[in-house]
């Protein structure tokens, strides 16, 4: 699956592939000042401008006007609902089990959260694949894993997982704009990208990648706003804890690649 990619992000896979935003949707709930034939250029114009500046030929300035002309921002939108307290845990290893069980080319996929082909796989990059669309569908391992698991604590714990955003934590405090309603209280020390979830009273963190330094917080903020942008070409409703859950895999990726760059120069 990761064929196409890109210099600056090669893990992105089909990713990198032109993906026409919806016309149908821009003219519901965007600004709906373009017609159709404008749309599909500026849209194409929007993508091809993406994938140099993932290149590093184009600065990032330059995305600014085509976020402008199809009405793209994404600051005032959170997700003001609150997470559902689960009964049981979901453990990372159930995760992990499940993407194993259900995931083809496994080696290949790691990359999409590792962004590094030759790393061996740990408990929580496996258990970060669950929500990654990779099966026939578009569907994910975690999807699967519900259609036949007869523990319904356990389903009701993946579906309320599911909602969780994954964040960049340091000692359970967010490094990303997230709702307050889906901010955890507390959590564990060190740096890590996690899915914060309630349990019971308390908190508890799936899919949890932990990460030798921090990245450069500004840098991974703007590239995760970019894929916001993206997302939105399709649905201009989408939050931005939106961003966080379905494009989960640039979150894990970016931080790699950031805490590599920070630990690399020590």
């Amino acid at each position: 699956m990761i064929a196409a990619g890109n210099a600056g992000d090669p893990a992105s896979g089909d990713d990198a592939l032109y993906r026409p935003g919806s016309f149908e949707n821009y003219q519901t709930f965007g600004l709906g000042t373009l017609p159709a034939d404008a749309f599909a250029t500026a849209d194409r114009a929007f993508h091809d401008d993406v994938q140099a500046w993932l290149a590093g030929r184009l600065p990032y300035d330059a995305l600014v006007p085509h976020r402008d002309r199809l009405g793209l921002d994404l600051r005032p939108h959170h997700d003001g609902r609150r997470l559902l307290p689960c009964e049981v845990a979901l453990a990372d290893e159930v995760l992990a089990d499940m993407v194993e069980d259900e995931v083809p080319d496994l080696g290949v996929q790691t990359e999409r959260i590792t962004s590094d082909p030759f790393e061996r796989p740990s408990v929580g990059v496996l258990a970060a694949l669950a929500w990654i669309d990779d099966l026939v569908g578009n569907r994910r391992a975690v999807d699967a894993w519900m259609e036949d698991e007869r523990d319904p604590r356990l389903v009701a714990a993946a579906r309320r997982v599911d909602r969780a955003p994954p964040c960049l934590y340091v000692d359970g405090v967010p490094q990303l704009p997230l709702s307050g309603r889906m901010t955890p209280a507390s959590g564990p020390p060190g740096i890590y990208v996690a899915r914060a979830y309630r349990l019971g009273e308390g908190w508890a963190f799936s899919s949890r990648v932990d990460f030798p330094r921090l990245p450069d917080v500004a840098t991974l903020t703007r590239r995760l706003q970019v894929e916001g942008w993206r997302l939105r070409t399709r649905e201009r409703r989408a939050t931005w804890e939106d961003v966080l859950r379905q494009r989960s895999d640039v979150l894990y990726r970016a931080v790699a690649e950031g805490s590599r760059l920070k630990f690399a120069a020590g």
